[in-house]
């Protein structure tokens, strides 16, 4: 029987110690603090739900997770740092259906592509947007703003907070498939957006649930329905979509955390498995639960198909609108 002499068979010990040295290379990162760009100004709820994953995925991964504020061209500063990094795990930051799908369907200068220049690494929540209308308007129902529309095509406007922001697209979906008319009023900003519909300047707006709960809770707008798949707590008399007769309108904004392409599997892998192990914590779910986020842990694979499958939705809605950038 044919056997290898001795000086080219595999010795125990030293293949023991390339294992090793394997898993140690494998083990090491991460090796110095992470940096984690939110591309948002302070204060929002997109910063928000970052920095309550930062401060848990910092102990998990023993290393500092500095947060790095670049609002400005509706995410795109902040994305395209991202998207320009270096490929080593040490820059990630989010990402979410304004900044990522939908600028990427309304926008034909961006510097990057959504498709070729991130790696998707988790998810992190989804949240409902609220549909409301002001107090001054006697309509209580989906079903009655609608048919108040088709009656008066030329009585209702709804605020955004800009031309193809996520706020737009997602009324132009609700609206679109009720079959009813209202005039877009793009605002500068959404606080100026929602000051008008208080006032009654315009009638009728989706928001972000963290925007337009408190003005719900005060009486000057009145909720209508939530667009996620179930009813919040804080507002639980108030129905989602589907239940108030309009299924097809259903949306959720989300966010997750990319990096830039060409990130490393096992790095990829580590930091889904951290991140999917924070967002599984009750401590962080109560804080989710707060903000009227909810956890929504995937898999690398889970995400990235979720991602496509939000293009696809969102790029026939603004097709079929005509809906462009400012």
């Amino acid at each position: 029987m044919f056997s290898l002499p001795s000086i080219y068979r595999p010795r125990p010990l030293a293949l023991a110690c390339l294992l090793a040295g394997a898993q140690a290379a494998m083990a090491a990162y991460p090796e110095k603090p992470i940096r984690f760009i939110v591309p948002a100004a302070p204060g929002g709820g997109a910063d928000t739900t970052v920095r309550i994953v930062a401060t848990a995925l910092s102990q998990r991964l023993g290393q500092p997770i500095v947060v790095d504020n670049k609002p400005g061209a509706a995410g795109a500063i902040g994305l395209d740092a991202i998207a320009k990094a270096p490929p080593d795990g040490y820059t990630i930051g989010t990402a979410n259906l304004s900044n990522f799908t939908v600028a990427s369907n309304v926008s034909k200068t961006l510097p990057y592509s959504p498709t070729r220049d991130f790696s998707p690494i988790a998810m992190l929540m989804t949240q409902p947007y609220l549909l409301g209308v002001t107090s001054t308007l006697p309509i209580k129902s989906v079903k009655e703003l609608a048919d108040y529309g088709k009656a008066n095509p030329t009585a209702l406007f709804y605020g955004s907070s800009g031309n193809g922001s996520s706020l737009h697209v997602v009324m132009e979906l609700f609206r679109t498939s009720m079959g009813f008319s209202a005039t877009h009023v793009p605002y500068k900003s959404i606080v100026a957006a929602q000051t008008d519909l208080m006032g009654g300047q315009i009638q009728v707006m989706v928001d972000n649930f963290s925007t337009m709960a408190p003005n719900v809770e005060s009486g000057r707008v009145r909720a209508l329905a939530i667009t996620g798949p179930k009813r919040s707590p804080m507002f639980p008399n108030v129905p989602t979509l589907a239940e108030a007769g309009a299924p097809a309108a259903e949306a959720v904004t989300w966010a997750g955390v990319v990096g830039p392409a060409r990130l490393p599997a096992d790095v990829v892998n580590r930091l889904n498995k951290e991140i999917n192990a924070v967002l599984a914590d009750p401590k962080v779910r109560k804080q989710f639960a707060d903000v009227a986020s909810d956890p929504a842990p995937m898999t690398v694979a889970e995400f990235a198909k979720y991602i496509q499958a939000q293009d696809a939705k969102w790029s026939a809605v603004i097709k079929h609108g005509k809906i462009t950038t400012d």
